[in-house]
């Protein structure tokens, strides 16, 4: 193809390209086709992690319309294109391969939203969502290397509000809700080697709006309303039931050091589980009119916290000198924040 740096071998030029900090290759993408294509590639991922040159980016999903991104700094980077389609509430946001984000399902949804004084709306084929509330089964793929989201293979049953984790790979949805807001009583399993979506059983729960997920390679699957959390082991192909002593109603959750963070519609304060011990704890948050939102960032607990003006803090509630929540460099143009981390 050329060489990509004269004078170079292009072994050699390619480990020097993948050692640029990834909010620069928009603009040296501009120098020739030989680079942007390099840039593009999956070559260019793989040299990356031979150097050490991956970077974490925090990807949040503002108000069901736009995507912001922020480095490990808090820097906002832009934005990525927004999923194809009408707006959508009750879905799924997923990593696989730590880089490319999966959305799943939901149903459509419409509204509007104030941006810095600005009316915002989608594209008016989301009109027809102010007369349906079908449950989805569309399920797209973003890559950041091409900027696109393309479409992957439906899940087999349409539904939102479910749970969803990834496991050693694969991507699970469990129970969930139909078009006519009945509870699902199955769960699904997609393989990205196969791009296919295969069904399966797991335990009944009356009433699900729940979340999911992983530990020691397993699943977990806890269910609003219920004391009972679900574990698969797909070594095994088995479930088990453990009993957690608590009855949930969570709303937002988020993972961080193999501890599961949560806010329950019933408490003031955010929920802290420990898969390994069972056991039960919780931390102060700051008071809010708005319900609050979890995130990960650098390894530490996120609160978004929707006011007048929106904050992002940060807790690392590991450290003992870490006692209280702090204010992040963050800057969200909206309110509702639904963010994943991806490693590119």
């Amino acid at each position: 193809m050329g060489l990509l740096i004269p004078g170079l071998l292009n072994d050699l030029a390619e480990l020097c390209l993948s050692r640029i900090p990834r909010s620069e290759c928009r603009i040296i993408s501009q120098v020739c086709w030989r680079w942007r294509r390099f840039l593009r590639s999956k070559h260019f991922a793989t040299a990356r992690k031979m150097t050490g040159s991956v970077e974490e980016f925090m990807c949040v999903l503002v108000d069901d319309m736009y995507w912001e991104v922020f480095d490990g700094t808090g820097n906002k980077l832009g934005r990525i294109p927004p999923v194809p389609g009408p707006l959508k509430c009750g879905y799924g946001l997923a990593v696989l391969d730590d880089r490319k984000i999966v959305f799943i399902g939901g149903k459509y949804t419409f509204r509007q939203s104030k941006v810095r004084g600005l009316k915002v709306r989608r594209p008016h084929e989301a009109r027809e969502s102010l007369f349906t509330n079908d449950a989805l089964a569309n399920v797209y793929e973003f890559n950041p290397a091409t900027n696109r989201w393309r479409k992957l293979a439906d899940i087999n049953i349409p539904r939102h509000n479910f749970a969803y984790a990834v496991v050693e790979g694969l991507l699970y949805v469990i129970r969930g809700y139909s078009a006519d807001d009945v509870s699902i009583l199955n769960a699904e399993v997609y393989n990205p080697k196969t791009n296919k979506w295969s069904l399966m059983d797991c335990p009944h729960r009356p009433d699900f709006r729940g979340f999911a997920f992983s530990f020691n390679s397993k699943l977990f699957v806890v269910g609003n309303g219920s004391n009972f959390i679900d574990i698969y082991d797909p070594k095994t192909e088995t479930w088990e039931e453990l009993d957690s002593g608590q009855t949930l109603d969570v709303y937002s959750y988020t993972v961080v050091k193999n501890k599961v963070y949560f806010m329950n519609m019933n408490m003031p304060e955010m929920g802290v589980f420990d898969p390994e011990k069972n056991s039960w704890s919780s931390v102060d948050v700051p008071p809010n009119r708005f319900r609050l939102r979890l995130g990960k960032w650098n390894n530490t607990v996120i609160l978004f916290k929707p006011e007048i003006q929106y904050e992002v803090l940060s807790h690392d509630l590991d450290k003992e000198d870490e006692a209280k929540w702090r204010k992040t460099p963050i800057k969200l143009s909206g309110f509702d924040a639904t963010s994943v981390l991806i490693n590119i």
